[in-house]
């Protein structure tokens, strides 16, 4: 079950790599000024970074046997998820001081993207969670 998990954060972990080249690539990380993008760059680093120690985390569990890694992989991808709602409430259209900048990298996000993102990061989180908890010592 352990790799299940490993295999499910690294299709999440794709599937978010693929957000981010988007929003990269239509301008992300130039639109810093308040009210132009909905995605803010600390939340986009802080919930990327998150989820790379996480996942080091995660590996470093499976690697050695080290049960407070998992647990520490397990915080840090409650964290994640938190991070990622956050998110997708953010890029959810509304009619907001932010929904007159029609031009955010963001808007370039692909629907199924975010979503098989989402769904894969869901699976995630619900099994790291399941495995860390009803694991025996």
């Amino acid at each position: 079950m352990d790799t299940v998990v490993l295999g499910a954060w690294l299709l999440t972990a794709a599937l978010g790599a693929h957000l981010a080249t988007v929003w990269i690539r239509h301008g992300g990380l130039r639109q810093r000024e308040p009210g132009v993008t909905r995605l803010p760059l600390w939340l986009v680093i802080g919930h990327v970074s998150l989820a790379v120690a996480g996942l080091a985390a995660w590996s470093v569990y499976l690697l050695g046997g080290i049960r407070s890694t998992a647990w520490a992989a397990c915080g840090a991808v409650l964290v994640v998820a938190a991070l990622g709602f956050m998110m997708l409430l953010r890029w959810l259209p509304s009619s907001g001081r932010h929904s007159q900048h029609t031009g955010t990298a963001e808007r370039h996000f692909p629907l199924a993207g975010v979503v098989a993102h989402g769904m894969s990061a869901g699976a995630t989180v619900l099994l790291v969670v399941l495995v860390v908890v009803f694991r025996r010592a």
